[in-house]
């Protein structure tokens, strides 16, 4: 019996690992590199060309928007070069994903809020530094992370254009009842 389990346990499991890679090779993203300054795209799915490399990574396809977003993002990272700096944050808004300028700006914001916040709490943890120095850091890194959070529920927000379903019920079940949770339908004729 616990040979026949292991059997279907296997089968399951390579059953959601197919899933999980059929879903991959779908949603298949560039990547993307920065040398020498430049964006070279290494692999993809599709043919990427640097209007959709744009689009991509910041929600623009204009060449001077594209390259003014993608400054402000760089400037809050950390890297000894722009090359380091550009290939830490490009996969984040590869992943982030915006759509158009409005989600572009936004993820930019969300990478410099999240960089900052970072920073702070990492500056919290100095060792040589005063009660009052450590708490400032906590203070300031908990206000970006609450800023952060409201930045993606923004996000997720304009994704929906601003449509949320929201359902309450309320069930009375008095003694010797019974509830039924769900949709129900009548009979009808």
């Amino acid at each position: 019996m616990a040979e026949k389990h292991k059997t279907t346990a296997k089968t399951e499991k390579q059953k959601m690992m197919k899933a999980v890679k059929a879903k991959t090779e779908a949603s298949e993203k560039p990547i993307i590199k920065a040398v020498d300054g430049g964006i070279a795209v290494e692999a993809s799915a599709d043919d990427y060309s640097i209007e959709k490399v744009q689009k991509s990574l910041v929600g623009v396809s204009g060449h001077e928007a594209f390259n003014k977003l993608l400054n402000q993002a760089t400037s809050t990272a950390k890297g000894d070069t722009s090359d380091d700096k550009l290939n830490s944050i490009m996969p984040l808004l590869l992943d982030i994903a915006p759509k158009d300028s409005l989600e572009g700006m936004l993820a930019v914001q969300m990478l410099a809020t999240h960089n900052m916040a970072m920073d702070m709490a990492a500056r919290a943890m100095f060792n040589e530094q005063t009660v009052e120095g450590v708490e400032m850091n906590i203070n300031r890194s908990t206000k970006l992370m609450r800023t952060f959070t409201t930045q993606v529920e923004t996000l997720q927000k304009y994704r929906n254009k601003g449509k949320q379903t929201i359902q309450v019920q309320h069930v009375t079940v008095n003694d010797g009842g019974q509830a039924v949770v769900g949709n129900v339908a009548s009979g009808g004729r």
